[in-house]
């Protein structure tokens, strides 16, 4: 079922969807080849629509679009939108337009209000994100990287690159660099960090594959392996796990998070919910979809989605998107 909603026209809080991950796929740069951004619920089934004229989108950050509208204004400005609440929070303006990615950070689990992104401002990189506690945004320089997770006041960090398998930690009020991790294993390059109730953990794929989205001929060879991080700071060290109980992990090409199957009926736990690409084959081209991973079985089955997700997957791009009122 698909109901489609006018670019900014409010959209009623008297039936808020359910929290759970919703894939969300919009148009790459200035919607000149479509002006949809299309939300689709995997709990219930349904497709919301909104139609983004003049608008160039980035991607999802904890309930927001980054989005830049062409024609608002002279001065180049981005803004995090809110297309359930209808609220948009207007980034500071030194951001540039160019070169700048959303990430999750998930900083508050709760309100998942508190959107982020990276950007790239001459040879230097940039985290900025809201904090609700200020009513402010906060900016730090940071290394290139590839992934991050906010734990324990801290942001765990993963660099691009295959030379930096080192897991570096920054104090999250002062922005300085604290200390080095040794990696979980010797091929952690492909890989996430995700923060939980129980700790913070690493997610990597098996056998060397990119990270995702990958050109996956066969959706069962997406195999994962986590670990968990323990007696941090004083002897840091990870353990590979070989069940993760109640979570959920969910992942895309930029972030993962976590979620308790118990918060959300008809789920099961202990399993990685992913988005990467398919390969049409026999046909030609390739589309988005969208894998679960059971650590108990070690196997991979595709969830079922629209026949919409990752049609022209060159011309769109899928995430991840909690929606949120807040």
């Amino acid at each position: 079922m698909q109901d489609s909603k006018r670019w900014r026209a409010a959209t009623s809080l008297s039936d808020p969807p359910r929290q759970f991950p919703c894939v969300i796929d919009w148009p790459k740069g200035k919607g000149k080849l479509d002006d949809t951004l299309r939300v689709y619920s995997v709990n219930s089934d349904r497709t919301h629509t909104f139609h983004v004229p003049d608008a160039r989108f980035y991607g999802p950050s904890d309930g927001h679009m980054l989005l830049y509208e062409c024609d608002r204004s002279l001065e180049e400005c981005l803004s995090f939108l809110n297309p359930l609440a209808w609220k948009e929070r207007f980034v500071p303006v030194d951001v540039p337009v160019n070169n700048v990615d959303p990430i999750r950070l998930g900083r508050n689990l709760i309100r998942n209000d508190e959107p982020a992104l990276f950007y790239k401002d001459d040879e230097h990189h940039f985290l900025c994100f809201w904090q609700s506690e200020k009513n402010d945004w906060t900016e730090m320089r940071v290394p290139f990287i590839q992934t991050v997770a906010f734990y324990d006041h801290k942001f765990f960090f993963a660099e691009w690159g295959h030379q930096n398998k080192r897991v570096g930690v920054i104090d999250e009020t002062t922005g300085v660099l604290l200390s080095y991790l040794p990696p979980p294993s010797d091929d952690f390059y492909h890989r996430y960090l995700i923060a939980t109730d129980d700790g913070l953990l690493a997610v990597e794929m098996k056998d060397g594959m990119s990270i995702l989205p990958s050109l996956v001929n066969d959706l069962t060879k997406c195999q994962f392996e986590v670990f968990r991080l323990e007696n941090y700071p004083q002897n840091s060290h990870w353990i590979k796990l070989s069940e993760i109980g109640d979570l959920m992990l969910f992942l895309d090409k930029q972030n993962g998070f976590s979620l308790k199957a118990s918060d959300f009926g008809g789920f099961k736990g202990n399993c990685i919910y992913f988005i990467t690409f398919g390969s049409k084959f026999p046909k030609r081209g390739y589309e988005y979809v969208i894998g679960r991973f059971d650590l108990e079985s070690n196997r991979t089955e595709r969830v079922p989605a629209p026949a919409w997700l990752g049609i022209r997957k060159w011309e769109r791009r899928a995430a991840w998107f909690i929606p949120t009122l807040n």
